[in-house]
């Protein structure tokens, strides 16, 4: 969290304001000092995706939160389309005062170059914030497939690459950066697969769940009611702990494939040169609520495990993703 330093007058002020500077530029922010009264005014979280996706429902259940601890009005809007590009646009574009905020995730940010080569701003142009919870990508199978392991499904695709179908969105995202990382284990050219072409994640479940593809992926949010109603199993959890809604299932590693890892995370970010303090009431608002047993249960209720980070490790989060994107498309 950033330490906000107060001002005085006389000497000590002309002290407090040089080291405020400096604290501020050592953070890549602003030294601008905001209004001491943020905020004054609703709040409003612009969502790149329809309503009911997991960064949707994730982030209305922290507007609540938020609500009422700042007792002003914080509204999710939901702007989906355009691979994120014109909500994130907008908030780019929006005044630096945390009035407009964006619902970050890797789609818009760590994977977002690879998918649309031509963007009207830089992917770091942003003010990072904080990162509040996370949901591992699962890899699902129809409740009838022979695979009742992720092994089962890694050796059918070596035997016969070419006839092994699988979910993709078409771009970068976590769907197709799960199956990636899943071919890269196995040393399968994944141009030698067969990718099912769909329009996003629902589908792609809805799609396994009707066994129309060998081998699906999916968040919790997403997989809950076909997997209630025993119409899909879960292989595996792309993630270093197994589900807490899914005690039986194992996790990647477990399976035998410990460099498979997707965590399709969310927080916040906003436009470019976002103050400083405003920058610390939101990471301790974020860390806060977070640790608050109310909220994760709440979260875990719309499949996201909260999960603390500060705009360092955020951005250090999204680089190092972007780094691997970048190389898993390459290939």
């Amino acid at each position: 969290m950033t330490t906000i330093i107060k001002m005085h007058h006389g000497k000590r002020a002309s002290l407090g304001l040089g080291l405020a500077m400096a604290g501020a530029f050592v953070l890549g922010l602003s030294p601008v000092k905001a209004d001491e009264g943020y905020p004054k005014k609703p709040i409003e979280i612009i969502v790149p995706f329809a309503a009911g996706a997991s960064t949707d429902l994730g982030m209305r259940v922290m507007a609540t939160a938020l609500e009422n601890r700042w007792k002003v009005p914080v509204r999710v809007i939901n702007k989906p389309g355009g691979n994120t590009v014109p909500a994130v646009n907008e908030v780019m574009n929006s005044a630096p005062e945390g009035y407009t905020i964006l619902a970050d995730g890797p789609p818009q940010s760590s994977m977002l170059e690879t998918a649309v080569k031509t963007l009207p701003f830089k992917i770091y142009d942003r003010t990072f914030m904080a990162i509040a919870a996370y949901t591992p990508m699962k890899f699902i199978v129809h409740i009838d497939s022979p695979f009742k392991t992720l092994q089962d499904a890694a050796d059918a695709a070596k035997k016969d690459p070419s006839s092994f179908t699988w979910t993709s969105l078409g771009g970068a995202g976590a769907q197709d950066m799960l199956n990636r990382q899943f071919f890269k284990a196995l040393n399968i050219d994944i141009t030698k697969t067969r990718a099912l072409q769909l329009k996003g994640g629902s589908e792609a479940v809805t799609m396994t769940a009707g066994g129309h593809v060998n081998l699906g992926v999916g968040s919790y949010s997403a997989i809950a009611a076909p997997l209630q109603a025993k119409k899909l199993r879960v292989l595996a959890v792309a993630s270093s702990e197994r589900w807490p809604n899914l005690p039986d299932t194992p996790t990647a590693k477990e399976a035998g494939f410990p460099s498979i890892e997707v965590l399709y995370w969310i927080g916040f970010s906003g436009p470019k040169g976002l103050p400083a303090d405003i920058v610390a009431k939101w990471d301790l608002a974020v860390k806060e609520i977070t640790s608050d047993p109310a909220i994760k249960d709440s979260l875990l209720k719309v499949g996201l495990l909260t999960s603390y980070s500060n705009a360092a490790d955020m951005e250090a989060r999204v680089r190092k993703e972007q780094a691997e994107t970048n190389a898993l498309w390459a290939q």
